[in-house]
């Protein structure tokens, strides 16, 4: 044996790889958010550069069709002096998240009990594609006569567009776990919760954060619509009362905010994936 094959020095050298990796990682991390906010800046500047007044010369596109970041950043501070810049994001996130977290809850325990129970699944089959194919914004008159035009009508709304998302995804990801391993428990005496916990779920978790994935924007499209067609708050009312006086920025600025709204739902369902399926290898190592 050469001292190389010795443990000791395997294990050094696994360690000195590993710790290469995780540099090399963090090196295109960082390169990668660098180029990202290069990117974004030299477009904010070329998008300042071309529009502009249309009695200017060297405008190249007039503002009033697009805006400038200036004119946005204008807009977002005036709101802010107002005071109705931050009670209209919060009244968005929190409606949007209370929406989407009612709505998740009861697609996936639907989606699991219909999953797993094949009779059932076909008794409710045309109930269940019958409600699906009603529009959503068909609902919102139902739901303004249930709810009234306050909160809770937009987070029923908004619950019930992620609903049939999350619904879908667990009910599809279920049937397709494996049989054979679930007999197998039951053989052993596992019980129901048991097979459920250990076998169901892990294996429809994909499909499940899928489902999750998918929502997560269309619960800030519901929050938003249900704000334009009956509210006085929100950001969806700001976007529309901007773009009732013809202010640009503002609808810009409402624009952005729900933009960054969006991709931090996006981010926080990314970060339960990480959670949930630890287990699961990443493409790319």
């Amino acid at each position: 044996m050469s001292a190389i094959d010795t443990p000791e020095q395997q294990a050094v050298l696994l360690n000195s790889y590993s710790l290469q990796l995780r540099r090399a990682r963090r090196h295109r991390l960082l390169l990668l958010i660098a180029m990202r906010l290069l990117l974004a800046v030299a477009l904010l500047a070329l998008w300042e550069y071309v529009a502009g007044p249309r009695t200017d010369p060297a405008t190249i596109v007039d503002e009033f069709y697009i805006s400038r970041p200036s004119q946005i950043w204008i807009a977002l501070t005036r709101w802010a002096e107002q005071g109705i810049l931050l009670p209209s994001i919060v009244g968005t996130i929190v409606n949007t998240v209370i929406g989407f977290a009612v709505g998740a809850s009861l697609g996936l325990l639907l989606g699991f009990v219909l999953g797993s129970n094949a009779f059932l699944a076909q008794l409710l089959d045309p109930f269940v594609t019958a409600v699906y194919s009603i529009p959503r914004l068909a609902l919102v008159p139902l739901f303004m006569l249930w709810f009234g035009i306050g909160t809770s009508m937009k987070v029923a709304l908004v619950a019930s567009v992620v609903f049939f998302l999350v619904f879908f995804a667990t009910y599809a990801g279920v049937k397709e776990v494996d049989d054979t391993m679930k007999q197998k428990l039951r053989l052993m005496r596992g019980s129901w919760l048991g097979i459920a916990l250990k076998v169901t779920l892990p294996s429809a978790a994909t499909y499940i954060i899928s489902g999750l994935r998918i929502s997560a924007p269309y619960a800030l499209v519901a929050e938003v619509t249900a704000e334009m067609m009956s509210s006085n708050s929100g950001l969806g009312y700001l976007l529309i009362r901007s773009s009732s006086q013809y202010y640009t920025p503002g609808v810009f600025a409402a624009i952005l905010l729900m933009m960054l709204i969006g991709m931090g739902l996006t981010w926080f369902v990314g970060l339960i994936e990480r959670r949930a399926l630890r287990w699961k290898p990443r493409a790319g190592g």
